[in-house]
């Protein structure tokens, strides 16, 4: 009877492992900022790209990515993880006024002519929110509990500077040429290269 109490107590008692998914962020500078929880603990987190590059008619960042646990009771380090990998998965347009960019894309009509023209076409088109696949993430490095290893960063892009703005336009531009119906390779080796000019401060 002693057996058969404890085989029944032993599924409860194995904790099972917690699965994140998606974090959201905000870019400030250069770096994405962010939080998330995990089991009623909150994590801080930013991401810095350092680097970009077109690879395989994607975009791709790679950069560190910091994670504190905000506990207000006793100082815990920050944990880093260096060369993480971000592909950009997909885009969603902005809405207002478009960052200024040194190329925009051709005009582009709508499919049927009683459609209206909207902010999301044409040369009236920029990216507001960057869809993010990480490279696979070890939750116990970064000392968060949970299962990291398919994980995506939405980034909302709300520029609040010029440095920022010149982030926003460098991405919509790459998004512009490699995320088209038409992908315009030299479009997007140009824009990668303004996307790294403007990550390294420059």
């Amino acid at each position: 009877m002693f057996g058969q109490a404890q085989k029944r107590a032993k599924p409860a008692a194995a904790a099972k492992t917690a699965k994140v998914h998606s974090i959201a962020a905000m870019m400030r500078d250069r770096g994405f900022v962010g939080r998330f929880d995990v089991a009623g603990v909150s994590y801080g987190f930013i991401y810095s790209p350092a680097r970009a590059a077109a690879a395989g008619g994607k975009l791709q960042l790679t950069g560190g990515l910091r994670v504190v646990r905000e506990r207000s009771d006793i100082h815990v380090a920050p944990r880093d993880l260096r060369d993480v990998r971000a592909t950009l998965a997909a885009a969603q347009g902005g809405i207002g006024a478009a960052p200024p960019r040194k190329k925009l894309p051709a005009a582009i009509s709508p499919a049927r002519p009683d459609l209206p023209v909207v902010e999301s076409t044409g040369s009236l088109s920029f990216s507001g929110v960057l869809y993010f696949k990480l490279s696979p993430l070890d939750g116990r490095a970064l000392g968060v509990p949970a299962d990291l290893r398919q994980l995506q960063l939405n980034v909302r892009l709300a520029p609040a500077n010029d440095a920022e703005r010149g982030l926003q336009a460098a991405f919509s531009s790459v998004v512009d040429a490699l995320y088209g119906e038409d992908v315009d390779a030299s479009s997007a080796e140009a824009a990668v290269s303004e996307l790294n000019k403007l990550l390294g401060g420059s």
